[in-house]
């Protein structure tokens, strides 16, 4: 199923439980905690997870939320530094400069990676509220609501405490572990899902046959491969290179040069085309294929969904939740209004100066870097044409 289409399915069933919500009364749901009156939107808040996030959070010891400020302040410097030095390579080494986009559905990103970014920004904000929830329940500030949120194909969790309890009763060291700890868990998830990206090959090899190919799972139009090979082809071998995985046909293309013939072998037979020019460099090869390493069930695994191509989206889902998870700690953690960065900051500052001028200043002097940094390198990304990957 394309992504198109499961776009539209999700969008009639956003429309049908709007038109539900209608007719049973949007006052009547919101007293059972469902918030259905706009359509594309669904919010729902149970008090039971407000007593599990309690009971859980107090269970923490305070040291452990009390070590989320220090990694905080880290992530916070770590995000100046880098999107700082992303800023400096736009000038002085551009081909090394990162793309820093927002993240705009159909715009900035679509098809299957729309697809990988929901996933990884679900587990992003889950981690994310839910941690605030235990860091506020182990400290005794009330939850007042909690939930989950749905917005077309994204979806999330939600926290919100007791504003009053917050902003008066607490100390600056009570709220500066609630506001470190939505990041200070994306970290460690983030960290997490590291080490299973450093051991993906070997996981998945508990039930896959290491790749021996490349999977071919897309083909440009009106390109030499279209006129021979087909999406599902496995190539093993071009010319007289042996191909053992996806990257190989990556290698072996980077010298090929536009013109030339080539002998691709397949499992389901050899075939003889002739390269295309490159779109990228006139001078390169082109054969017009998008491939994956080919990794086989093995006996008891044909259960998997996707075949050969599940390794493929595991290993990019698991990429993008990486991504995400610490690129929105790290931006979090930034001194930008609206951002628990912001917040951290201000309590810091105040812990460590009665001069409410002082903190002001410092406090304005931060903001005004974090957000030059971040719209700069937004800016430049568009300028030059460096979007999401």
């Amino acid at each position: 199923m394309d992504p198109i289409t499961v776009l539209v399915l999700v969008a009639v069933l956003y429309l049908l439980i709007y038109f539900i919500a209608q007719a049973v009364g949007i006052d009547r749901l919101k007293e059972r905690g469902i918030e259905a009156g706009t359509p594309f939107f669904l919010m729902v808040k149970t008090a039971r997870l407000n007593d599990f996030l309690t009971r859980l959070g107090q269970r923490f010891p305070r040291a452990f939320f009390s070590a989320g400020v220090v990694v905080a302040f880290g992530g916070m410097i770590a995000g100046f530094w880098l999107f700082g030095q992303n800023l400096v390579w736009f000038f002085f080494r551009p081909e090394q400069a990162g793309g820093v986009v927002p993240i705009v559905p159909g715009v900035t990103i679509s098809g299957l990676q729309l697809v990988y970014m929901a996933v990884g920004l679900a587990i992003t904000l889950l981690t994310h509220e839910f941690a605030h929830g235990l860091a506020a329940a182990c400290d005794g500030i009330p939850i007042k609501s909690s939930g989950l949120v749905f917005f077309l194909v994204l979806f999330g969790g939600f926290v919100e405490t007791d504003d009053e309890v917050f902003e008066k009763s607490s100390s600056p060291q009570q709220r500066m572990r609630v506001l470190a700890a939505g990041s200070f868990s994306n970290l460690i998830w983030g960290g997490f899902v590291f080490l299973l990206l450093l051991n993906f090959g070997a996981l998945m090899s508990i039930g896959f046959v290491p790749p021996g190919g490349a999977y071919i799972y897309d083909i440009a139009a009106d390109t030499p491969a279209s006129h021979t090979l087909q999406v599902g082809d496995v190539i093993v071998g071009l010319n007289d290179t042996t191909i053992e995985n996806w990257a190989d046909v990556g290698r072996f293309m980077y010298s090929a040069p536009a013109g030339a013939s080539l002998t691709v072998h397949t499992l389901r037979g050899s075939f003889n085309i002739t390269l295309a020019a490159s779109p990228a460099n006139a001078s390169r090869g082109y054969i017009g294929i998008y491939g994956a390493d080919y990794w086989t069930p093995r006996p008891g695994w044909e259960w998997v969904p996707g075949g050969p191509m599940f390794v493929f989206h595991l290993g990019r889902t698991l990429s993008w939740v990486f991504l995400i998870l610490i690129s929105v700690a790290l931006l979090n953690l930034l001194p930008i209004p609206a951002l628990d960065g912001d917040r951290l900051l201000l309590d810091a500052l105040r812990m460590a100066t009665d001069n409410e001028q002082v903190v002001r200043a410092l406090q304005w002097a931060a903001r005004t870097a974090a957000v030059l940094i971040i719209v700069l390198n937004v800016l430049l990304s568009f300028l030059m044409g460096k979007g999401i990957a």
